[in-house]
């Protein structure tokens, strides 16, 4: 009798879905003969689009129209446990739940609980800031104060590293700007963006796409600022660098955390990030377990694109280990970032891990692939557009 390969996934964000999508649908005979289960662990009942916070804190989007219950995203045949892992030993090849005392062991491990916002890092920013990376119920906290805004001094930008979604407190600025613009009373309001690097943006060459747009509009930009404190009291920002900043309002992208179990373990590094091989994903020596998405500790953007894609590899791997096949694929460090500079248009911040970020001019055309991306997100997380992916990034979709 054959003994059945157990696959456990921890997470179950954008990362987690694909991948048990493409394990589920390529393995459906293996799962219906018993010879493979798939199991996804995560206490969240409910999921958010996660590019939507944008459009809800700063467009007026009702949150619950970027919400969908994980129910309706699983694939069938794919166990779904809702509950939170609290600890992974690779060694002996088992996981343990939250509360229990039971040991769940795996063949194989996926790791995908991505990031989320660390308030402890900055004092007196929780108390003072806003912001549209926590979920989108606060999203929504910013657009009912912008709608309040009839002047003032308005402060965005990057609070600490590192973050998800690298674009999106440019995106802000700029859909700040075009709020007020609408508004009419944009000269009463000043907008202000801070960010710890030289430039303003990481990457130079979107950097000088954007630097003309930023004058234009006369969105003030302080580079090399890097947030050390927050005053709520006074109103005051201050800098590493020793700079003291004053705002009316604060909407910072605060620096972001590893899940907490995965902090001080052997697999993972001081700040919790799991170690993998960047190409194929898996964790440090286990050929067995693997991490993706916004958890590990690849220096690349955290973003959407990039846990699709590692899935889809660390996916096939499995597969293929599975059914003796010798394939090898490989992440490209493929990344496609939209950011939107208002007024219905964007760029994309496109680069792989041997191609610098490309520059790419904001135009209509690319704010409208942005919107048919989000028009089929939820489809794509159970692997109903694979072969659109697949088209779009041809060579990047992985390398065998």
């Amino acid at each position: 009798m054959i003994r059945m390969k157990k696959i456990a996934i921890i997470g179950s964000g954008a990362g987690g879905l694909i991948t048990s999508s493409k394990l589920a649908k390529e393995l459906s005979k293996e799962i219906k003969n018993e010879e493979v289960s798939i199991t996804l662990y995560d206490k969240k009942t409910e999921q958010e689009f996660q590019p939507g916070y944008l459009e809800v804190a700063f467009r007026g989007t009702d949150p619950s129209k970027i919400k969908k219950r994980v129910n309706k995203l699983v694939n069938p045949g794919v166990n779904m446990v809702y509950e939170n892992v609290e600890k992974v030993d690779l060694a002996n090849r088992y996981i343990r739940t939250e509360g229990s005392d039971k040991n769940r062991d795996f063949d194989y491990l996926v790791i995908s609980t991505g990031a989320s916002p660390d308030y402890e890092q900055i004092p007196g920013l929780k108390e003072a800031n806003r912001d549209f990376h926590t979920n989108a119920d606060k999203s929504s906290l910013i657009y009912n104060e912008i709608s309040n805004i009839k002047s003032g001094k308005i402060v965005v930008g990057i609070g600490g590293l590192p973050y998800k979604c690298p674009p999106s407190p440019n995106e802000s600025a700029f859909m700040l700007d075009e709020y007020f613009t609408r508004k009419g009373i944009r000269d009463k309001v000043e907008i202000v963006y801070v960010t710890p690097f030289t430039r303003i943006y990481s990457a130079e060459s979107i950097s000088e796409v954007i630097e003309p747009i930023y004058k234009n509009r006369s969105i003030e930009s302080i580079t090399t600022f890097n947030t050390d404190t927050v005053d709520p009291e006074k109103k005051e920002i201050t800098s590493l660098e020793g700079e003291t900043l004053k705002y009316d309002h604060l909407f910072l992208t605060p620096p972001h955390k590893t899940a907490g179990f995965l902090k001080g373990s052997e697999y993972s590094d001081e700040d919790g990030w799991v170690k993998v091989d960047k190409k194929d994903l898996h964790i440090t020596t286990y050929d067995n377990a693997f991490a993706i998405g916004d958890t590990t500790n690849i220096p690349i953007s955290k973003a959407g694109v990039e846990a699709h894609l590692e899935g889809i590899v660390v996916g096939s791997n499995i597969i293929g280990d599975i059914r003796g096949t010798d394939k090898n694929y490989k992440f490209t460090g493929r990344t496609q970032c939209s950011m939107e500079t208002g007024f219905h248009k964007a760029t994309f911040v496109v680069g792989t891990y041997d191609r610098p970020v490309e520059k790419i001019e904001p135009s209509r055309m690319n704010y409208m692939e942005k919107k048919v991306m989000e028009e089929i997100y939820w489809s794509s997380l159970r692997g109903h557009y694979e072969w659109l992916f697949k088209y779009h990034f041809k060579e990047d979709y992985f390398l065998d």
